[in-house]
């Protein structure tokens, strides 16, 4: 009777990594001998694969840009900086902080080295969140700590303590580090400097078993350990090192065990088979409650909350090292072979990593697509990658991102050595992903909110939130998209036009034509025009079908550009000229050609409703003003105010323009009508779009600039002055390759980003809007130093406090229509150069460290006079930065030493003071102290800034306990400036960028993610409402205003600067 077929697992293998085998090299020389190179080591995340070699090279795959690159290094770590941690066989440790693209960031490789300590082959490696502190432990037991100063370019390693027999995984979360060696797995506390074995129970047998932290929880107390036993059990511990529960697996290998299904291989594949099954080295994966163990032997994905055996890979032998990321695991078998198991091809898997999504409230619990096995991703960070943001986290799960459950084998890297090799992206064929297609994966992929916000329920029915959804276009770049209701269609740099439905889930694509040089649709989708290469002649689509033959009409010669209403064409001819079409439908795609006169060449037009917009190719807009379809072009003035360099407009949904400029920002105007073409708007709202769409530096936003700099750098001129010759010449070329990447429909905006990607923005997009504003008896002119705000008694609004240098202070209401300040005198002879305001006091901290305090009151809301604090208290403590809240004061001295006092008035000295109370600063780097301290005006929050950028959060902030209990880093950028309102944290960036931290509890005081706003500015305030003031880059003074467009059957909403965010703040970003 033949063998039964095993079951299969969901997780499977989709194509061998030839891509990335065939470039590490299977022989070196060696002087005059060859010698074979084994693969000895792995490690992965999302952005990088590194394996390491026997003979000392770690290679480095980068996974978004396909550059392979031989570096030493077994640890990665995604973080504000890329890095790399290396061990080698030796007991060398060193650091590698990697070359990032992002601007802002490090331009070069930089290495660290961590010596002396180590004696023997190091077996593990760890890093902290924030990249500030590696721990490394070897085969003889050791524990070594050290910190990464980058800034500084040193690592200063301590031995925690010894073992008695080899560490196995290290594991750092939440200040307590967990060791795993043969022996046992413990708990250190690296603030209390102490350890805790995980149960009482000794292990039966000695072996390497792993334990790893649950992702996903942002406190201490919170922390649960998944552990390895011998006999197939596994333990699940407290932070205290208590067993919560033991999880018996050996029934459920009972039964058939589901094999993960890979691609078949040459030669023998088998391996030997243990006599009896254990797990190995754990780490969490995928789904909560689903493990992850592996052993030389075997690799085993678990669900503990189930108890289920989600897959499998047995009887294998000779496994060297098993990584995981989100949804992928990787598996070094043998001398040189990594398998790659996973729900998704790479392709789609790596793309879908780019998607940053927020759901309705009502789609998060309970849906059937919840429980699909292999489907889900949680996905615990935003965008720093957005950042690019890819360096940023979400506070407290950043563990999750950066975790490997690699361990480098005992072969491992013998030597150091550094070099730099390139491989061009495979050319996979499709039939190598037959088994799921682009719609199939659409449709499995289901990605849940991390946490939903109780105040989101109370949100009236029907109003959605923003949320981006990123694809992958169907062939070579995108140079055209547009979207009508029902089709999206694309336009490849190749000349191929390809289209698809619009369904709930997923893209089905099409190829539609070939030799396609522009294409162009009414709103409606009922009519289609095409511009055909090398001939440049537009033709009309009668009937449009996706499937099926089509006839084209030949509508025009010598045409550039196409724009389509729903009876009217508007044709660019090559010339320059302007003709249009009228009287068209379905029957009748195209007419007899009318030539409009136009003031300038013109590069793009847009129609819709009844409304035409059009673009010179000097970047200049314009819109057709009169009756019907306009008599007559207008320029747009509020364009050039703006400074708008647009290089794509589109008419959208609701009454909406939309532009895309040269700098990949997004705009938009509403109440665009055939009435008011120009729209209601006197400004152009901006979109930040940077967090969820990263624009591609080769792509078309990029070209003009580029060439701009490289031309200087050639001829070594000023960038000004051959940019108009390059601006010229790259604008005659237009005609030849005009992008369209800006599109709009019911759903949302649709915008192309650079090669092959797109974004649809659905639900509310929140637009900012810088407004100038000139205090009454100043000039345009004046410059700025400064703002800060406080609450007012007794009446709604807030003081404005601002100055043009240390020696001067102006305040005003805001709610004044006149804006008219008032002088306030500061005290004789000082200069002040930090202020602090709450309901009924103003301090200010002066050049010598001395606090004078101006008591308010509803008679005098600016004060009468000043009064000089007593700090004798402090001794010689200079402070540098004092905060007021609504009854608490907290203060940072010049060796960054906190101080907290009760009371923000002045008191008669013959009375008792108020005692300031010394809170110590957290663990930090060698001259790495606090400079800048913050509290919010309710006194329930408290951040800090150090001297590096670093941003602090003082966390157990109550009520009772007003002083809090502990620091906590928050990870993702850096500032240089804190400004906190009743709510939420601002911070303005080195560059001048703002950013806002969302998702701020009592229960969750470091808050989520940070989201950038649009504008550059000099200095920022916040007022407790969080209406935001700023200096500009200039000098003036300006405020924020923002308007909300929600894709509803109301179009948009004025929200002032509060509301319109808070729609984005109930919903987290994955």
């Amino acid at each position: 009777m033949a063998a039964q077929t095993p079951p299969q697992s969901a997780l499977r293998e989709f194509c061998p990594l030839y891509y990335l085998l065939n470039a590490i090299p299977a022989k070196v020389q060696k002087g005059f001998r060859s010698v074979v190179v084994y693969l000895t080591a792995l490690d992965t995340n999302s952005d990088y694969i590194a394996v390491g070699s026997s003979i000392g090279m770690l290679y480095l795959y980068c996974r978004f840009t396909n550059h392979l690159k031989s570096i030493t290094a077994v640890k990665l770590l995604s973080c504000f900086d890329d890095l790399v941690a290396v061990g080698t066989v030796f007991g060398r440790v060193a650091v590698f902080q990697l070359v990032s693209q992002l601007p802002g960031r490090n331009k070069q490789l930089r290495r660290f080295d961590v010596v002396g300590l180590h004696k023997s082959t190091v077996t593990a490696l760890a890093w902290s969140a924030n990249g500030m502190k590696l721990f490394s432990g070897d085969d003889k037991g050791k524990v070594v700590y050290s910190t990464v100063d980058l800034d500084q370019g040193v690592c200063n390693p301590v031995l925690l303590f010894e073992e008695l027999s080899a560490i196995v995984q290290l594991e750092y979360s939440q200040k307590v580090l967990l060791i795993s060696s043969y022996q046992r797995s413990l708990l250190f506390y690296t603030q209390e400097q102490n350890l805790q074995q995980l149960g009482t129970k000794p292990r039966k047998s000695n072996g390497k078993f792993g334990a790893c932290f649950q992702p996903g929880l942002c406190k201490q107390s919170d922390l649960l350990v998944y552990a390895a036993r011998p006999g197939l059990r596994l333990w699940r511990t407290d932070v205290s090192g208590h067993v919560v529960d033991t999880l018996v697996l050996k029934r459920l290998f009972n039964q058939e065990v589901p094999q993960f299904e890979l691609f078949a291989r040459p030669g023998p594949t088998g391996g030997c088979r243990p006599h009896e099954r254990q797990l190995g080295v754990v780490s969490c994966f995928l789904r909560e409650g689903w493990v992850l163990s592996w052993n030389e032997y075997s690799v085993y994905v678990l669900d503990c909350l189930n108890q289920v055996i989600i897959g499998a890979l047995e009887s294998c032998g000779d496994i060297v090292s098993v990584s995981c990321t989100e949804n992928e695991i990787f598996i070094l078998k043998g001398d040189r072979d990594i398998v790659r198991i996973s729900n998704a091809p790479e392709d789609l898997a790596s793309n879908s990593t780019m998607s940053y999504i927020v759901h309705r409230h009502d789609q998060l619990s309970n849906s059937p697509e919840a429980g699909k096995a292999g489907a889900l991703m949680e996905r615990p960070e935003v965008g720093e990658r957005l950042d690019h943001q890819r360096g940023g986290s979400v506070g407290g799960t950043s563990d999750f991102h950066s975790r490997s459950s690699s361990i480098t084998s005992c072969d491992s890297v013998q030597g150091m050595m550094l070099s730099t090799s390139t491989m061009e992206q495979s050319e996979l064929s499709s039939s190598q992903y037959s088994a799921i297609n682009q719609e199939d994966f659409q449709h499995e992929l289901v990605v849940q909110a991390i946490k939903v916000k109780k105040k989101a329920k109370r949100r009236r029915q029907g109003e959605w939130q923003l949320y981006w959804m990123g694809y992958t276009g169907p062939g070579c770049g995108i140079l055209n998209l547009v979207v009508t209701d029902q089709y999206i269609w694309c336009l490849d740099f190749k000349g191929g036009l390809y289209c698809s439905a619009l369904p709930d889930r997923g893209l089905s694509w099409q190829k539609f034509e070939d030799n396609v040089q522009q294409v162009a649709l009414s709103p409606s989708g009922s009519l289609l025009w095409k511009v055909e290469q090398k001939t440049m002649t537009a033709y009309a689509c009668g009937k449009v079908t996706i499937k099926g033959k089509r006839h084209w009409y030949k509508a025009l010669e010598d045409s550039a550009f196409v724009a389509l209403g729903e009876d009217t064409a508007w044709i660019i001819r090559t010339s320059g000229d302007l003709y249009m079409q009228t009287g068209l439908s379905v029957d009748r795609p195209c007419a007899r050609a009318v030539k409009v006169d136009c003031p300038c060449p013109m590069a793009q037009i847009a129609a819709r409703g009844g409304v035409v917009w059009a673009l010179s190719q000097h970047r200049a807009v314009f819109y057709r003003d009169g009756d019907g379809l306009g008599e007559m072009w207008k320029y747009d003035k509020i364009s050039e105010s703006q400074g708008l360099e647009a290089i794509c407009i589109a008419l959208g949904e609701s009454n909406t323009a939309w532009a895309l400029d040269t700098s990949g920002s997004l705009w938009f105007r509403t109440g665009v009508t055939a009435r008011k073409p120009q729209g209601e708007d006197d400004h152009w709202w901006q979109v930040s779009i940077t967090d969820y769409v990263v624009f591609d530096q080769g792509s078309l936003f990029q070209t003009l600039i580029q060439a701009t700099q490289n031309m200087a750098t050639a001829t070594k001129a000023p960038v000004e002055r051959v940019a108009e010759c390059l601006r010229m010449a790259f604008l005659s070329q237009q005609f030849q390759c005009q992008p369209s990447l800006v599109s709009s429909n019911t759903s949302g905006v649709w915008i192309a980003s650079g090669r092959n990607n797109f974004h649809v923005a659905k639900g509310s997009l929140s637009g900012t809007f810088w407004q100038g504003v000139v205090p009454r008896g100043t000039v345009s002119a004046t410059k700025w130093a400064f703002v800060y705000s406080s609450a007012v008694l007794s009446k709604e609004g807030s003081f404005l406090w601002l100055g043009q240098s240390r020696k001067d202070l102006f305040c005003f209401w805001d709610q004044d229509g006149q804006m008219h300040p008032t002088t306030v005198q500061l005290p004789q002879d000082t200069e002040m150069v930090q202020l602090s305001a709450c309901r009924d006091a103003l301090w200010g901290l002066d050049q010598h460290g001395r606090v004078h305090i101006r008591t308010l009151s509803t008679s005098c809301p600016t004060g009468m006079h000043w009064n000089l604090l007593d700090l004798s208290q402090l001794g010689k403590v200079r402070l540098v930065s004092v905060s007021c809240g609504s009854q608490n004061v907290w203060a940072c001295d010049g060796y960054g030493m906190v101080y907290f006092r009760v009371g923000t008035q002045p008191l008669n000295p013959s009375m008792m003071l108020p005692a300031w109370i010394c809170i110590e600063p957290p663990e930090q780097p060698l001259g790495v102290h606090f400079i800048r301290i913050h509290t919010s005006p309710n006194d329930s929050m408290l951040w800090a800034m150090d001297n590096r950028g670093n941003v602090h959060v003082r966390t157990g902030i109550t009520d009772e306990m007003p002083i809090g209990t502990d620091w906590e880093h928050i990870p993702g950028l850096q500032a240089s400036q804190l400004v906190l309102s009743v709510k939420t944290v601002w911070v303005r960036c080195p560059n001048g960028e703002v950013a806002r931290r969302y998702g701020i509890t009592d229960k969750n005081p470091a808050g989520d993610y940070w989201k950038k706003i649009p504008g550059l500015v000099n200095w920022l305030t916040v007022t407790p409402m969080d209406e935001l003031w700023a200096v500009s880059v200039s000098g003036g003074l300006r405020h924020r205003l923002t308007e909300t467009l929600v894709h509803t059957i109301n179009s948009h909403v004025n929200t002032g600067s509060l509301r319109g965010e808070d729609l984005e703040e109930e919903w987290e970003v994955i």
